[in-house]
């Protein structure tokens, strides 16, 4: 097995890694905000937000650039369509989170709780849901093109 190979097996390790989570905070953590008491709020999301960068925030953030560079560094079978539309899920997932979600959770973070925001953090955090779904698929349509029988 050659680097891009492994790569192309990372990517998908990771972003199937991330899909579960993404879905976690979609159905369970983000709906759970709302029913944190208003005096506990804070002390919450402060707490959620100093665990999560390691398991949450880099595993994230490189499953929306290590599709970009399999653009480049893709295995040869796998066509060039795909991993662009893979890297467009990484780049929608990309925007959502650093123009729609972090700017609410910084909200909620230094205000306490916000229904609106709440809801506003569960609404916007569906194309990013999606994105991470979509390059699920696009990943193991790459990994069963790179690994079928010539």
């Amino acid at each position: 097995m050659n680097f891009s190979n492994w790569l192309l097996v990372f990517c998908t390790l990771l972003i199937f890694y991330c899909l579960g989570i993404i879905w976690f905070c979609q159905l369970v953590v983000y709906p759970l905000f709302a029913h944190v008491g208003k005096n506990e709020y804070q002390g919450y999301h402060r707490y959620y937000s100093s665990h999560i960068p390691f398991p949450v925030i880099l595993p994230g953030f490189a499953s929306f650039f290590l599709p970009i560079a399999l653009i480049f560094l893709r295995p040869e079978s796998v066509p060039l369509g795909l991993a662009l539309a893979n890297a467009g899920c990484g780049l929608l997932s990309l925007y959502v989170t650093v123009a729609l979600e972090i700017p609410r959770h910084s909200r909620l973070e230094n205000g306490g709780k916000q229904e609106t925001v709440i809801q506003e953090l569960i609404l916007y955090n569906w194309p990013r849901t999606i994105g991470m779904t979509g390059s699920a698929c696009l990943m193991l349509a790459m990994l069963v093109l790179a690994f079928a029988p010539v």
